[in-house]
């Protein structure tokens, strides 16, 4: 017999199994029920059946079982380790209980064997990468949704500070502090700026842009100024050389210059300045951001615009002391919005400079 019609011959006994290890390992805030605990095992192994009678793998129409599995267990509360757990117990049950059938010593039970494992194997694969998008499809959806509703409570604190910062009543104590709470309102606003955009990109809708002529060297003197006035202490120097008018979206365009500038102040030594170039050519525009201090070692080079992959590789105490990193996200984003490029450069000697390519007139 062919493992393909032993697993169907032999469909409740292994389903048993299956619920049985399930009810081992469910969360201890549920009570699952036979229909629960057993989902859609029964219709993953009549596709591991075909799959085995055809000897190659069925082409996908639609959702496989595996896949459907991975979403009702997410919400079931499974963590990702037990929905693995399943699987390895599930090759664990078919492949004792094929050993322990009345022995044939066929050609093929070598070969049906290792099929199996192929063929499980890609359905745990299909299982963990849906379980893994939906995770991260919420968690996106979810952040989106914190930063909008955090939109309207910081727009209140802002109109307040603004009040403190104006009223003929306020003493100069109170200016001072309407100041420092009206630039925190600010900071936290690009903040949440970051983060929706960040979400917005990761679930699919990418950074918009709304191309129209403007001209660089307003922009990037207008951000300066900002941060000039946010950081009397700090030196912000802009030049501009040549012809540095085109098509972008000013908006976007301005978070560039704004993330980069608050990067190079923030991981710049503090007692020196921070240098913004901005040139133009036949081919387009390059923004340079320059900034002295401790170089960013090579091996940081590939996660450095994309802050999980910082996470990923950071330890819990440095976790816990940096930011969210989302900026330098973001200019990556904008600037492949506008089919540009962006890159580093840091040595101790020289210091650090991002330097940012763009079209003059972004593609459609």
């Amino acid at each position: 017999m062919r493992l393909s019609a032993f697993i169907l011959d032999n469909l409740e006994p292994i389903l048993q199994e299956w619920e049985d290890f399930a009810r081992s390992i469910q969360p201890p805030h549920r009570s699952m029920d036979v229909a629960e605990l057993r989902d859609h095992a029964k219709e993953m192994l009549e596709e591991i059946a075909a799959e085995l009678d055809a000897g190659q793998a069925q082409p996908a129409t639609g959702e496989r079982a595996s896949e459907i599995h991975a979403v009702t267990r997410l919400q079931s509360g499974f963590n990702i380790d037990q929905l693995v757990s399943e699987y390895r117990a599930l090759r664990a049950s078919v492949l004792r209980l094929w050993a322990q059938r009345e022995k044939t010593a066929s050609w093929f039970e070598v070969e049906d064997m290792s099929r199996f494992n192929d063929v499980l194997d890609r359905a745990l694969a299909e299982s963990v990468a849906c379980y893994s998008a939906t995770v991260r499809r919420s968690e996106d959806i979810f952040l989106g949704v914190v930063g909008h509703d955090l939109r309207t409570p910081l727009q209140y604190l802002s109109m307040g500070a603004e009040f403190l910062m104006r009223s003929e009543k306020s003493d100069p104590q109170l200016i001072q502090l309407g100041s420092r709470m009206f630039d925190s309102a600010a900071r936290m606003g690009q903040i949440l700026d970051n983060l929706l955009d960040f979400t917005r990109s990761r679930t699919g809708g990418g950074i918009q842009i709304n191309p129209r002529p403007a001209d660089l060297a307003g922009i990037s003197e207008q951000v300066a100024d900002e941060f000039r006035f946010s950081h009397p202490d700090r030196t912000i120097a802009t030049e501009v050389i040549g012809d540095v008018a085109g098509r972008w979206d000013v908006p976007r365009i301005g978070q560039v210059y704004q993330n980069l500038i608050g990067n190079a102040l923030q991981h710049g030594a503090k007692d020196s300045g921070v240098t913004v170039r901005t040139s133009g050519g036949a081919d387009g525009v390059e923004i340079a951001v320059h900034n002295h201090g401790k170089a960013i070692p090579e091996s940081a080079f590939a996660g450095l615009f994309d802050p999980l992959h910082r996470y990923a590789n950071a330890s819990t105490e440095e976790a816990d002391r940096t930011h969210l990193g989302l900026g330098l996200y973001i200019v990556r984003e904008i600037v492949h919005a506008h089919g540009g490029s962006v890159a580093v450069r840091s040595t101790a000697g020289d210091g650090t400079t991002f330097l940012v390519r763009l079209p003059n007139k972004p593609a459609a």
